[in-house]
């Protein structure tokens, strides 16, 4: 990573919402909002399907509908805020975000947040102001199944002295997340189904891995999910390398790529196998994949990674090489001296 664009951002996220529709968050504390420096609420229309603090709505094709929150500073300052609604997507720590307005649309999603929702806002607030926020809603056509998940997400926007810090300054930023959650049938029950895309090499956080990415193709997110990854060299029965975490979660209709960690080796050219089981609940996911690794592939992996650890020397091995190259230097030696005396 290069120094001049090192820019360290610690997200102080006060989320309303967890993220998937089987495990919602409760309102976050007077204390988390404080820690903001400021505060959301939704004022939540009649179409509230439960008793969340969310959006949480049941909607009917071609519907339009204003939705409203309240932003309040909590400061004695001013404050501007850049509200907008983004789309779930899952994170490649297997963890549901909400962070990016301009996420890419996975494959198998039918519609996203941004889709329905009005433009993104900036918001000035005076201090201690307390104001209201409309997006307007509009339900597409054609009907969807499942869940539509997102969450309006208000970030403090960064001070003059702040967009003007050096580059390697730690710059705070800090943000909360109202969640969203569209249904057109809340009876309607749709079971995860996770697919086994990509396995390739690549650089995760500056160090040598494998990715492989994992896609929940259904309109339905789901969490407590494990995952177990073994990778072998094509024709061994040795795992050579492997990764395995618990408690995550994926949003509906998202992937994201599960590493293992090559620990600080150089990837090496050449065929390999992954077997990999997932499971959340009672589902569960088994997966067998042969990839390879071109030459080209691992040397441009090798080289864009950090700390890569040396091969150790064997001066053993090197010892014995010049051993046994003494050894027929003094035998042709001899045999040299026995031609000369015949």
């Amino acid at each position: 990573m290069k120094i001049g664009h090192m820019t360290m951002k610690r997200i102080c996220l006060s989320t309303v919402f967890a993220g998937i529709v089987l495990a919602f968050l409760t309102t976050p504390t007077m204390a988390r909002a404080a820690s903001t420096g400021f505060a959301l609420s939704a004022k939540l229309p009649e179409n509230q399907i439960s008793a969340n603090t969310f959006f949480d709505l049941k909607v009917v094709p071609e519907q339009r509908e204003a939705l409203t929150l309240v932003v309040k500073n909590l400061e004695d300052q001013p404050v501007t805020l850049e509200v907008s609604p983004n789309p779930a997507f899952t994170n490649n720590n297997g963890v549901i975000e909400y962070s990016q307005y301009d996420y890419p649309k996975d494959s198998s999603a039918q519609y996203t947040l941004p889709e329905l929702f009005s433009e993104p806002q900036e918001v000035s607030l005076a201090a201690n102001e307390e104001k209201e926020v409309t997006f307007q809603l509009t339900v597409p056509k054609t009907p969807f199944n499942g869940t539509i998940l997102g969450g309006i997400y208000a970030l403090r926007k960064a001070d003059e002295k702040d967009r003007n810090a050096p580059a390697i300054r730690i710059n705070n930023q800090f943000a909360m997340v109202l969640g969203v959650a569209l249904t057109e049938d809340p009876s309607q029950t749709i079971l995860p189904q996770l697919r086994l895309n990509a396995v390739q090499a690549g650089v995760v956080n500056a160090r040598t891995s494998v990715t492989a990415n994992l896609q929940n193709s259904q309109p339905q997110g789901f969490s407590s999910m494990s995952v177990e990854a073994k990778i072998y060299q094509k024709g061994s029965k040795t795992v050579y390398r492997k990764s395995k975490k618990k408690d995550l979660e994926m949003a509906p209709n998202s992937n994201f790529d599960f590493a293992i960690d090559w620990q600080d080796q150089p990837i090496e050219a050449g065929k390999y196998q992954l077997t990999l089981i997932a499971k959340s609940g009672t589902e569960r996911w088994q997966f067998t994949r042969d990839f390879s690794v071109t030459a080209q592939n691992a040397k441009k992996v090798n080289e864009e990674a950090l700390n890569l650890k040396k091969p150790s020397f064997n001066w053993w091995l090197l010892l014995l090489a010049l051993l046994l190259l003494l050894i027929l230097l003094l035998l042709a030696y001899k045999l040299g001296k026995r031609k000369q005396t015949e």
